[in-house]
């Protein structure tokens, strides 16, 4: 095993015509480092292993196979493992290190990661919820503003895949489990707690109306689909119009630049990975219980205790993840793009089919009807709705009516929704961006956000919608019983305590004035039974649904078993194309973004989703399961923060190549376009912390991250570290100082010292002091903010002063919570420019005039 870091004088491809050059022999032995089999994505849609392409300062481990590990690999002949150590071990050590800890104690950890997520439902809600819209408003201006941008470098290039088996790929990949196992039950459960069903003025009509609008935007634009076009446009934009490898860190390149291939961008990738894998294990569970209750109801297997129930499900977890293994090695054209197709057909057909046996025309006017309260509705007041009163506690002004929701609701079900759908944004981003090349961003945006929105309107409105008639029916029926037979549990199916047998003939009964008077008539024959919201588990309403098309006519058995089974295969499908499109995405992300993989690895990681999911289920049940879905919900908290970096990345990275358009400049941009062409010295994730790199490298930083100042922390660069984090008002009077080049405002500066050091004191007397009462806390972060204030404004200066690229929010963040970081750049970087033009008087202080004097640099 030989690790290799493809750094070494790294090649560049010609550009000049978008498209790579093919060296010759002699150029290949000219290039030292060259390895003509090193691929890291597929440009040219071509073989690449004789072009010459860029080259990046990645790790990366080579370990060569035996012959016959040979056999069905695809990756263009070489019988070779190669990855990323570091993202691939510390991600696998922390995914094991997690689920062993949940299979150990799964009680403990069910409670303490269960505690962790209520903490941060309760402290950023605001933040989950106000993403939806912030997020859904950027691509609305993306698409008219750059909506023409081609994903790909080749203007003439078409799609690598048409737009049904796209669709369909996006489609399996993104929600295809989760429509199953939510399509009947969601609206079902939506029909209490909340503000919308107990506001206290809400009739059964408008409580079932919002439970479906609930629903619908858990699963809409806003929500789901919006984040997963912020991740998969960032990464496609990054990939094929940049060259940049396909992975998550090659988004944040116009910020980290060089840094991307450093520590910070291993740390990136293999956080993506322990997300991803976690996030499917935890959906795929889902799946898992939906299956055992549809092969239950079909009779194939026996669940009369908690054992066997366990190994039924350990057994599909297996079934299933051999059949995706197989899937993921047949490749992306192959197994998956076709299981894609079928499942999405399969659903469809599912759709219609319920559509036409049931009240057809009450679901046309329930599409109709909530399509235009989403548009009312759904686009601007759910997105924003975080229940501020609802989700108050007893003692803190809650509502004395007793029609306020539950307290627990809000973070049960639409911040867990949108944590979920940002735990399942590198798996299915990065999986959108692979197979969107050389479409536009418009296209992308269409396909995947509103097409996907409009087919889940569909299903909800179909599916939810019966749900939701045949529990109003059910309804009805003790009604009935109790108002005929003066038992309201008359019609109850035998066997069952939530369904109910609708008569399929007029019930009739005497009244008062001995007339025969009809009390119910069958609108809908041949459609029993039904059910309410089940008792038990949830996923028995999907298939209570399915049961009721029995036309209980004769010896016929009706649709129900049918349907069920179809329901199953179709839940096969999507669990397939789940599993292993995440092995594919995990595989590349491990793999530095290489487009092609041996086919080991895909098996490794397939292999191991399916470990860990029947690892949890046998040591620690269902507790353990639930355990490692909150890890993976809290685990979003930072890639939700991390969308808008990524919008702003795609911002630059459109106007660069907006920009080379409008020039006679490459079509395929260099990514150094992307870059400032002046930039601080020491970036604020430098300097100490470079310190990481040192480690990560075992104490041998390759001699490429030296160049670029990744090497071990300098002695000034830690002086200035520990002086700004315990003195910083030293640090600030330092730069003052060296802007002052007149000396002219030596009062001012010494007066603003004085101010920023006694607000930096009292700063940490007041949180010390909030042991004592709460509110010295609020003061505390009262002088935060001010001393925030002070050294915005100083950065801003200095920034403006040496032509440094920023804007004030980076400026802000990076004051507010890395300000030793960012005293000892500012001090540095000044000292590298004694020399630099200064600004006017009073400029760097009072922000007045910005004329610069014409001294030499």
């Amino acid at each position: 095993m030989a690790e290799q870091f493809n750094d070494e004088n790294p090649v560049m491809h010609d550009i000049s015509q978008g498209e790579y050059n093919v060296p010759t022999p002699e150029a290949q032995a000219n290039v030292k480092g060259y390895d003509e089999s090193h691929d890291m994505h597929d440009i040219s849609g071509e073989k690449t292993g004789n072009k010459l392409r860029k080259v990046f300062p990645i790790r990366e481990v080579v370990v060569p196979l035996p012959s016959f590990f040979s056999c069905g690999n695809n990756d263009d002949g070489h019988n070779e493992l190669r990855f990323n150590p570091l993202t691939s071990i510390l991600s696998l050590a922390v995914l094991w290190g997690l689920s062993i800890y949940c299979m150990a104690r799964p009680e403990i950890a069910k409670s303490t990661l269960s505690d962790w997520l209520t903490d941060v439902t309760e402290h950023f809600t605001w933040l989950f919820i106000i993403a939806n819209p912030t997020l859904t408003f950027f691509l609305v201006w993306l698409t008219f503003r750059f909506g023409n941008i081609k994903l790909g470098s080749d203007p003439d290039a078409k799609p690598e895949f048409s737009d049904a088996s796209f669709f369909a790929m996006i489609f399996s990949a993104g929600v295809g489990i989760g429509l199953i196992f939510f399509g009947v039950s969601e609206p079902l459960l939506h029909q209490s707690s909340n503000y919308f069903a107990n506001a206290g003025y809400h009739n059964q009509d408008e409580v079932d109306q919002w439970s479906l609008m609930i629903t619908i935007s858990h699963w809409g634009l806003q929500t789901s689909w919006a984040k997963y076009l912020i991740m998969s446009i960032s990464i496609s934009l990054a990939a094929y119009r940049f060259d940049l490898p396909m992975t998550v860190r090659s988004a944040f390149y116009p910020i980290l630049g060089e840094y991307t291939w450093g520590w910070i961008g291993d740390l990136i990738d293999g956080f993506s990975i322990v997300m991803t894998v976690a996030g499917i294990c935890t959906s795929l569970g889902l799946g898992v219980l939906q299956m055992t209750v549809g092969l239950e109801r079909l009779g194939w297997i026996d669940a009369n205790t908690d054992q066997n129930t366990v190994q039924n499900e350990i057994i599909i977890i297996w079934v299933v993840t051999i059949f995706a293994t197989m899937s993921v090695i047949s490749g992306l054209k192959v197994g998956i793009k076709i299981l894609a197709f079928i499942a999405l057909a399969m659903s469809s057909a599912i759709m219609f089919l319920s559509f036409v046996m049931e009240d057809t025309f009450y679901l046309l006017n329930l599409i109709v009807q909530t399509t235009g309260m989403y548009l009312q509705y759904g686009m601007l007041q759910l997105p924003f709705w975080t229940d501020a009163f609802g989700s108050m506690q007893d003692g803190e002004g809650r509502a004395i009516d007793g029609n306020a929701s539950s307290q627990s609701w809000m973070g049960s079900w639409t911040v867990f929704y949108s944590a979920w759908w940002v735990s399942w944004i590198v798996f299915v981003g990065l999986f959108v961006a692979r197979i969107s090349k050389n479409r536009t961003i418009r296209n992308v945006i269409v396909a995947v956000g509103l097409a996907s929105s409009f087919y889940c309107i569909l299903w909800f409105c179909i599916m939810g919608g019966i749900g939701l008639r045949q529990q109003r029916q059910a309804l009805e029926l003790q009604v009935l019983g109790g108002k005929v037979y003066d038992n309201t549990e008359y019609y109850l199916a035998l066997g069952s305590s939530d369904c109910y047998d609708v008569p399929q003939s007029d019930v009739t009964s005497i009244n008062e004035k001995g007339e025969l008077t009809t009390e119910f008539t069958n609108a809908l024959p041949g459609i029993t039974p039904v059910c309410l919201v089940p008792s038990g588990k949830s996923q028995e309403a999907w298939f209570n649904v399915m049961e009721s098309f029995s036309y209980p006519e004769g010896n016929f058995g009706g649709f129900g078993p049918f349907l069920t089974f179809f329901s199953v295969f179709t839940l096969v499908l999507y669990f397939v194309t789940s599993s292993d499109s995440g092995s594919l995405v995990v595989d590349t992300l491990a793999s530095n973004g290489a487009d092609k993989h041996h086919w080991l690895q895909r098996v490794f990681w397939a292999v191991t989703e399916g470990a860990v999911a029947a690892a949890l289920l046998v040591a620690g049940g269902s507790d353990a399961l639930t355990a490692l879905q909150s890890a993976s919900l809290i685990f979003a908290l930072p890639f939700n923060a991390l969308l808008f970096v990524m919008c702003v990345t795609i911002v630059m990275m459109c106007q660069a190549i907006e920009k080379s358009q409008n020039s006679t400049g490459p079509k395929l941009n260099d990514p150094s376009v992307l870059l400032p062409k002046k930039t601080w010295n020491m970036p604020v994730f430098g300097g100490i912390l470079n310190i990481f790199e040192f480690i990560f490298s075992f104490g041998f930083v390759h001699p490429s991250r030296k160049e670029n100042g990744m090497g071990f922390p300098t002695g000034a660069q830690s002086v200035e570290f520990v002086k700004g984090l315990l003195l910083p008002f030293m640090s600030l009077h330092a730069i003052y100082t060296a802007m002052d080049t007149k000396r002219n405002h030596r009062l001012s500066i010494l007066l603003t010292t004085i101010s920023y050091g006694v607000v930096f004191l009292a700063m940490i007397g007041l949180f010390i002091c909030g042991v004592i009462s709460n509110g010295f806390i609020a003061f505390g972060w009262t002088a935060f903010l001010l001393n925030a204030c002070i050294l915005t404004s100083l950065r801003v200066s200095v920034r403006e002063r040496l032509a440094i690229r920023g804007n004030i929010v980076a400026d802000f963040l990076v004051s507010s919570f890395l300000y030793p970081q960012a005293l000892a750049q500012m001090v540095l970087e000044l000292k590298e420019h004694e020399d630099t033009p200064v600004l006017e008087e009073d400029t760097f202080l009072n922000h007045g005039k910005k004329e610069i004097t014409n001294k030499a640099m």
